[in-house]
């Protein structure tokens, strides 16, 4: 476990939320048990629930940073996130909705995603920016 996770928890979270939020153990479960089920257990819930929509796109935890996310909403645009205890700041952070645009790996050009091509977890414009990320151009 990484000081700066101890500090923010140690910081946000103390004895007297014990009740209410467990022990750094429990942190440890929570995230073994809910990462990277984001999209399942959100879509479990629209199914359940048809009045919810299914969201894709990035929860700024104040620990962590951005991640990406999936959660679903309300019509009123309340967030609900089956998966929200996985974060240290247990859903209190930021959601912010996926437009559909993407930036190139290479130049930063912005794009629809279904424009783009992907190696892994990089976006490129062209096959030439591709070449110049990877060093062969």
């Amino acid at each position: 476990m990484s000081q700066e996770y101890q500090d923010y928890m140690n910081a946000n979270y103390g004895p007297e939320d014990a009740a209410d939020h467990g022990d750094l153990m429990r942190y440890q479960s929570d995230y073994v048990r809910l990462r990277g089920k984001c999209k399942e257990m959100s879509e479990a819930l629209v199914s359940a629930d048809p009045t919810l929509t299914l969201v894709r796109g990035h929860y700024l935890c104040p620990a962590w940073g951005e991640q990406p996310h999936w959660w679903a909403k309300k019509p009123d645009g309340t967030v609900v996130d089956p998966t929200k205890d996985q974060f240290p700041s247990r859903g209190a952070g930021h959601y912010v909705e996926f437009d559909g645009n993407v930036e190139c790996s290479n130049c930063g050009k912005s794009m629809k995603e279904e424009d783009a091509s992907f190696e892994s977890n990089y976006a490129f414009c062209s096959y030439e920016c591709h070449g110049k990320f990877v060093g062969v151009f």
